[in-house]
């Protein structure tokens, strides 16, 4: 089915009420002449109307009559009467550009864009004014073409013309179409794009993206915002018509809940580390407005049952429960039908069939960590992997994750090795690289020949893509010059977070040269919030600084459950990484890839789609 774009209200014209078959062209003869399809015998009769006229006239009628065409998706048709307009620069402007409008769509019927995309920015279309009727139909089909050719600031500028016109039927959709790839855009880019903004559309348009998206985490600081700009843009089209996102934000806000219980193992480092990031953003939110919830904290620490302390919260007034941490206590609720108030456990449950009522899992998954570190091995075209991980019990689940993600994918496995507590990661390294088995054939060798001073130089398995690396950065720091040193130093490492202590400049970085991971951007960027609790709280390190995010987001996420559960594509910027909410009320990351390089953290700005899976 042909987009709604080709459809055109019923043409103002005189029916004929007897068609006169013996002058007609070979395309009104093959048209139905009885109203089995109204749209053909109408372009019917305006093809004849076509053959009684000339000039712009004749050129008005085939124009119409191929836009009937193409919507019957009669194409050929449609082109063969487009052929028949002579000299169409001589056409009045209106009819230009009804001309090379038509003239797109019909490129776009058959999938050639690049046509398309000459026919919408050529001398036809010129002398096109925003305010002009046909303006935001072809704008929004401009910045569609330019999305494709991903060509993002032609495409925002497009899509800004076509959200002008107040009251046209599709001035929504244009607005979200602009909106949700401003959003898209990265701080760096928007900040390119107001640069090179040449009208006050578009410039309104991205500082009022920058606006919203500097007060993410903080909903009442965008609705500050938003306040600020439209006293600022009083006559932009968003003064008038906000994106949906927007419009939101205000019942959002007055519906958010009032009383939180936290529910922590208050006497364990990780639920510290997690209550530090909770409490450090809920003050910082208590700098933009005092309307902040009332915060109660049960602690968990010595519980096996969950369900004791969970009720007391709820009969204490929680309208929200941030936690459990502990998995099998989420094990417990997610056995449930439903939950009487909503939830937000700080864990996965081993079950992903389903999840009860009012119930949101939100964590620090390796299952999400895998498979975007995956992701970029796979776009750089490696298919085989080889393993090196811990040879723990606790580690088999993270094994197997890894292994079923890549051979899903279409890779494979061709090496593992694993390790223990040690200092040396020689016979780790030679088992992956199969080293052991060369040197065991030249202890064969020099069994048989009468001397042994053999030349040998070990040389890896020649079989492997790339190596991914379970590790912390002790551990790594001695693995990756081990590879060095049985000459697999070329071989790309990629690795989970826990690679890195988060220490962005370090002489000890230099023994992880080279080593690619994806973390949360909490650990890769020095924001106020995290420098502020890093100066007044314990020092903190790596997997500390992670529940230290986690409990930051925990208390984002508090006002925007309702808004990530009954929106589609919701993404919030966190400190954890850009969450988003499976349909299984699952809280997933998108993170940040980084790469080791002379003894420092480099971010390099890589983008890889991620798909939402349980």
């Amino acid at each position: 089915m042909l987009p709604r774009r080709y459809l055109i209200a019923p043409l103002k014209i005189l029916i004929l009420t007897i068609l006169a078959s013996c002058s007609t062209s070979d395309i009104s003869d093959s048209l139905p002449l009885a109203d089995e399809n109204a749209a053909l015998t109408q372009a019917a009769t305006l093809i004849r109307e076509a053959e009684a006229s000339s000039g712009r006239i004749a050129a008005s009628y085939l124009t119409q009559a191929a836009r009937l065409l193409l919507a019957e998706s009669k194409i050929e048709r449609a082109n063969k009467l487009m052929d028949r307009i002579d000299r169409p620069s001589a056409l009045p402007p209106a009819l230009k550009i009804a001309y090379a409008q038509l003239q797109a769509d019909l490129a776009i019927a058959r999938d050639d864009k690049s046509a398309a995309l000459r026919w919408l920015t050529g001398s036809l279309v010129s002398d096109l004014n925003a305010n002009d009727p046909a303006a935001p139909e072809l704008y929004s089909t401009l910045g569609d073409l330019h999305l494709e050719n991903n060509s993002i600031a032609a495409a925002v500028t497009a899509y800004a013309l076509a959200a002008k016109t107040l009251n046209h039927p599709k001035q929504t959709q244009n607005i979200e179409a602009l909106w949700q790839l401003l959003l898209s855009l990265e701080a760096t880019k928007l900040q390119k794009l107001a640069g090179e903004a040449n009208s006050y559309e578009l410039r309104g348009w991205i500082e009022l993206a920058r606006v919203y998206l500097a007060g993410n985490s903080n909903i009442r600081s965008q609705l500050n915002a938003i306040e600020s700009w439209r006293s600022i843009w009083t006559s932009h089209t968003a003064s008038q018509v906000l994106p949906s996102d927007l419009a939101a934000l205000q019942s959002l806000w007055d519906n958010r809940p009032r009383k939180i219980a936290l529910l922590l193992p208050l006497q364990q480092n990780a639920g510290i580390a997690i209550q530090e990031g909770f409490f450090s953003a809920y003050y910082e939110s208590l700098q933009v407005s005092r309307e902040v919830p009332a915060v109660y904290a049960y602690d968990t620490s010595s519980l096996i049952n969950i369900e004791p302390i969970y009720q007391q919260a709820v009969e204490a007034g929680a309208e929200l429960i941030i936690g459990p941490l502990s998995k099998s206590m989420v094990n417990q609720l997610a056995a449930k039908e439903s939950l009487p108030v909503p939830t937000l456990a700080l864990n996965y449950a081993d079950s992903v069939e389903k999840s009860p009522h009012n119930l949101y899992q939100f964590g620090l998954a390796p299952a999400d960590e895998i498979s975007q570190v995956l992701d970029l091995a796979w776009a750089r075209g490696y298919r085989r992997a080889a393993l090196i991980a811990p040879d723990a019990s606790d580690y088999r689940r993270l094994r197997s994750a890894f292994s079923v993600d890549w051979q899903n994918r279409g890779g494979s496995v061709v090496s593992l090795s694993t390790y223990g507590e040690t200092n040396d990661y020689s016979i780790v390294i030679k088992n992956l690289l199969a080293i052991d088995a060369s040197e065991e054939r030249l202890a064969n060798l020099r069994s048989l020949l009468p001397r042994n001073n053999i030349e040998f130089i070990p040389r890896p398995r020649q079989d492997i893509d790339f190596i991914f690396l379970v590790a912390n950065p002790r551990q790594a720091r001695l693995i990756k010059p081990t590879l060095a040193f049985y000459f697999a130093a070329n071989i790309p490492v990629f690795a989970l977070p826990s690679v890195f202590d988060g220490i962005p400049e370090s002489t000890d970085n230099r023994d992880l040269e080279g080593i690619w991971f994806a973390d949360a951007p909490w650990l890769l960027e020095d924001g106020s919030l995290k420098q502020k609790i890093n100066n007044e709280l314990r020092s903190a390190q790596g997997s500390s600084q992670r529940l230290r995010a986690l409990g930051v987001d925990s208390f984002q996420l508090y006002p925007r459950l309702t808004q990530m559960d009954t929106k589609d594509d919701v993404e919030i910027l966190g400190a954890t990484g850009i969450l988003s909410l499976s349909e299984t009320k699952r809280i997933h990351r998108s993170l940040e890839f980084a790469q080791f390089r002379n003894g420092t953290v480099t971010r390099d700005g890589v983008v890889i789609p991620f798909s939402k899976s349980d």
